[in-house]
């Protein structure tokens, strides 16, 4: 079972991607949070094998969670999810340690597939920003 913390201060969005989360059989979510200070207190308490986190939050928004994240727990791989595919964002969440980028407007069909190809120890990058996140990926 993957366990998984999921984050986003949409109510709406939270709740659909909690139900499409549950409805794979191997996906468990752990607990949800609606702000960065609330995930990175909830990944350090539950210690999920996946954080899927909104990339633009109150309080402390996905990138800087990220950090204080793996900070707590290196073992929790990290999704940003976002309604950017602004390239400088998907090199930030990289450069911090984010193991997938995955816009809003495909997570009904990216999002389970992400946590799959994760969790066997690859990265994951929405279609549209996928060359932009491979280039860098190969500079580093």
């Amino acid at each position: 079972m993957i366990r998984v913390l999921l984050v986003d201060d949409n109510v709406p969005i939270l709740k659909s991607l909690c139900s499409l989360l549950e409805a794979a059989e191997d996906i468990q979510v752990v607990a949800t949070a609606s702000n960065g200070i609330d995930a990175v207190d909830k990944a350090c308490s539950y210690r999920p094998d996946m954080a899927v986190l909104d990339i633009s939050m109150p309080i402390l928004d996905g990138i800087e969670a990220t950090v204080h994240i793996l900070e707590c727990w290196p073992f929790t791989h990290v999704i940003l999810l976002s309604g950017f595919d602004n390239p400088a964002y998907v090199q930030r969440a990289l450069e911090v340690g984010a193991k997938g980028y995955v816009l809003k407007d495909t997570a009904g069909q990216d999002l389970p597939e992400a946590i799959h190809a994760i969790q066997r120890g690859s990265h994951y990058f929405s279609e549209k920003i996928a060359v932009t996140a491979e280039k860098y990926l190969a500079r580093k």
